[in-house]
């Protein structure tokens, strides 16, 4: 027997060696497991659930294919989208504003005004009376103007040719048949309108402008305002209002549903049918009319009188010579009587302008400016205090008349009656209505102050 260490049998060896694997494969799987536990943990896509333990640990929630729940469709409203708006927008018709000057005075529907005014004034109105429509001439020649210069001259008074030419060429007019009021707007029936537009009426009451001045702006008027009402001493109620723009006397008229004449209406119912120099004939009477040549007044009595305080003229009308110089419709151009459209029918002045025509003289101006052919004009918002107006309209179902035969003005006519009118001098600057005694040094024929025409 050979001697040597002892060495067991090889099947014992081998089956003790499984086993010490397989205890090592256990515990190399449960270090992976707890590592990929852990791993898993700390990027949060594992997560334990303790129970009542809370976690700040963020939740990845992905919605695929579940719908939402359905929104409520709310009912349709009025307001248009942004498109729909901007077109409404662009389509409303917006007024334009009226360009100064005004190219036309408007003519109100017969029946129409001022509610208010209407009812304030009920039975106050002046009466209209009756204008024949028909053909005649307009305008006066230049002999008749030089020989009404010549008798100005003559007898001291301050007179150019000048002041006449703007009224020639004569030109043939037809118009429609109108109405006339009787007389002169007074103050009575004029502060009835402007307290019916209500307090500070007068300062941009009549279209946006100033209708008239007060005490509290000039010391040259006659009206005073209180801040509620507008007042002048009871002896004026029945004279003649006088301060009084263009866009004051226009407002008037409209808010009783009348309008302002046109100068070439205001001509024919100052001259007739036969083409007068004055309203009541060719020769010169300084009893029948309110002006400065009047030989019974001295220059600080002069004023307004009360309206158809003289004898009517033609068509019944009253005081269309002198007392105050009158508004009409017109826009004025001193070479308007050579154009083409001075003539025709119904014409209504030149389309634009800065001043409107005066017609009629004042009492403030000798007898030769209210001869019925005189032009004189002033700026629409100018307020002079011998200035008034009065009213016109329409007649229903207008009619143009035949023509009436009236004889032109001749040569040989105005040169020899002419020369017996009282051919004056320009307005002077204007005191107020009332007697108020001139300063001292004035004459009775100052310097003009109005250009006419």
């Amino acid at each position: 027997m050979a001697r040597g260490r002892y060495r067991p049998p090889t099947s014992a060896r081998r089956g003790g060696c499984a086993w010490q694997w397989l205890i090592i494969g256990l515990a190399l799987g449960f270090g992976c497991a707890v590592t990929v536990l852990l791993g898993g943990m700390a990027l949060g896509q594992i997560t334990l659930d303790l129970g009542m333990q809370a976690t700040d640990t963020p939740v990845v929630v992905v919605i695929t294919a579940t719908p939402l729940p359905a929104t409520p469709t709310l009912p349709p409203t009025n307001t248009p989208p942004p498109t729909s708006t901007l077109v409404t927008v662009a389509e409303i018709d917006t007024p334009t504003p009226t360009p100064a000057p005004p190219t036309a005075t408007p003519t109100p529907e017969p029946g129409r005004g001022n509610p208010t005014v209407l009812a304030a004034l009920e039975g106050q109105l002046t009466e209209l009376l009756s204008v024949a429509g028909g053909t005649f001439v307009m305008g006066t020649t230049a002999q008749e103007v030089l020989a009404a210069v010549d008798a100005c001259v003559a007898e001291g008074g301050n007179c150019q040719l000048s002041f006449g030419e703007d009224s020639s060429p004569p030109h043939s007019v037809t118009l429609n048949a109108y109405r006339m009021e009787r007389s002169e707007v007074t103050y009575a029936q004029y502060l009835v309108f402007l307290n019916a537009l209500g307090p500070r009426s007068h300062l941009n009451g009549c279209d946006g402008q100033a209708c008239l001045a007060t005490l509290n702006e000039t010391d040259l008027s006659n009206v005073t305002f209180d801040s509620v009402n507008y007042r002048v001493p009871g002896v004026l109620s029945d004279r003649p209002v006088s301060g009084v723009t263009w866009y004051g006397a226009r407002a008037y008229c409209e808010a009783i549903g009348r309008r302002l004449p046109s100068e070439a209406e205001w001509e024919r119912a100052a001259r007739s049918n036969d083409n007068r120099i004055f309203p009541w004939g060719n020769l010169r009477d300084v009893a029948l009319s309110n002006t400065s040549s009047r030989a019974d007044r001295a220059p600080e009595e002069r004023g307004a009188d009360p309206v158809a305080s003289f004898p009517a003229g033609a068509w019944g009308l009253h005081d269309m010579a002198g007392n105050v110089a009158e508004w009409v419709a017109d826009w004025y151009s001193p070479f308007y009587y050579s154009q083409a459209l001075a003539s025709g029918l119904n014409p209504a002045g030149p389309p634009v302008g800065t001043e409107k025509v005066l017609r009629g003289g004042s009492w403030d101006a000798r007898i030769f400016f209210a001869r019925t052919p005189h032009r004189q004009s002033l700026a629409p918002d100018q307020q002079a205090f011998y200035v008034g107006f009065r009213c016109a309209a329409d007649v229903a179902g207008p009619e143009v008349a035949a023509a009436t035969g009236v004889n032109l003005v001749s040569q040989e006519t105005s040169l020899q009656e002419s020369a017996n009118e009282d051919i004056g001098n320009q307005p002077t600057l204007q005191p107020p209505p009332l007697a108020v005694p001139p300063a001292s040094g004035d004459s009775e024929d100052p310097v003009p102050t109005l250009e006419p025409g």
